[in-house]
């Protein structure tokens, strides 16, 4: 006999050295009594008695795709009515403070694309890509998403201090498996969005794009929402480089504190759908 799940709940990853695991937040607020091996995953998929799934996907669209496809398509499993939450941090703009949350109603590929020699004027690096007519656009729900931010307000956000404090957004959710950091690539990705009409981002991470189309190849896609937490900002500021920004001291600082947030407004979310 199958698990049926009302909820599956799909962070990253649980085995980076000196990260905040994304799947413990859930294995110390539920219960999880069973586990099961399913072909095609990295891990056992866990379960709770009231139908809550857990399970990282690993890093990158390829691992989000294969692992959600794989549930998708076992006969272990049936998703057929569940809500598919993908829950974990983000990069953001320097806009969004850190800890913000973002409830996507976009997910783009930003691997979607055509990239060339930059001119002599440094423009005109990134177009279209021609042969996918962007496919790599993903519509989320409104509904969903309308919920979501509904449940969202009776939230409250761990806030570090040191300005504005964090809240929670709806916006487009930028995915690639380039992992990027800078003011001119972030330049790039704004116009990207902005030729979809889905301006302006407000997160970059690496999985909601394979996930969102594995869930629309098996017509899963009406129920799929992302909950990102911005942990780090995606650009250096002034008078630094790229380089020295990404890889300085505090640029994993904010990791806990946006991902504590992401899945406090997940778990509002889950425990709403939940018996």
């Amino acid at each position: 006999m199958s698990v049926t799940l009302r909820v599956l709940v799909l962070p990253a990853f649980d085995d980076i050295e000196g990260v905040p695991s994304e799947a413990e937040p859930w294995t110390r607020a539920y219960e999880f009594e069973h586990a099961i091996d399913v072909p095609g995953l990295s891990a056992p998929l866990r379960h709770t008695d009231r139908g809550l799934g857990l399970v990282p996907t690993g890093i990158g669209k390829t691992a989000a795709a294969t692992t959600t496809a794989a549930l998708c398509a076992s006969d272990d499993v049936d998703v057929g009515s569940a809500l598919v939450c993908s829950v974990g941090v983000a990069g953001g703009p320097p806009e969004l403070p850190i800890g913000s949350v973002v409830l996507a109603n976009h997910v783009v590929d930003w691997d979607d694309k055509c990239r060339f020699d930059p001119s002599t004027d440094g423009s005109g690096s990134v177009a279209h890509n021609p042969y996918t007519d962007a496919q790599g656009v993903f519509d989320l729900d409104a509904g969903l998403v309308s919920r979501a931010e509904s449940l969202a307000e009776g939230v409250t956000l761990r806030d570090d201090g040191g300005g504005e404090g964090p809240g929670v957004v709806t916006g487009t959710n930028l995915c690639g498996d380039e992992l990027w950091h800078g003011r001119r690539l972030a330049a790039e990705a704004s116009w990207l969005v902005d030729e979809y009409g889905c301006r302006p981002y407000r997160a970059t991470e690496m999985e909601d794009a394979g996930t969102a189309r594995a869930l629309e190849r098996f017509g899963h896609a009406d129920r799929y929402l992302s909950v990102r937490g911005i942990s780090n900002h995606d650009r250096q500021p002034e008078g630094e480089s790229a380089e020295e920004s990404f890889f300085s001291a505090g640029f994993e600082a904010g990791f806990e504190t946006g991902l504590e947030n992401a899945v406090a407004v997940a778990r509002a979310v889950v425990d709403d759908r939940l018996p």
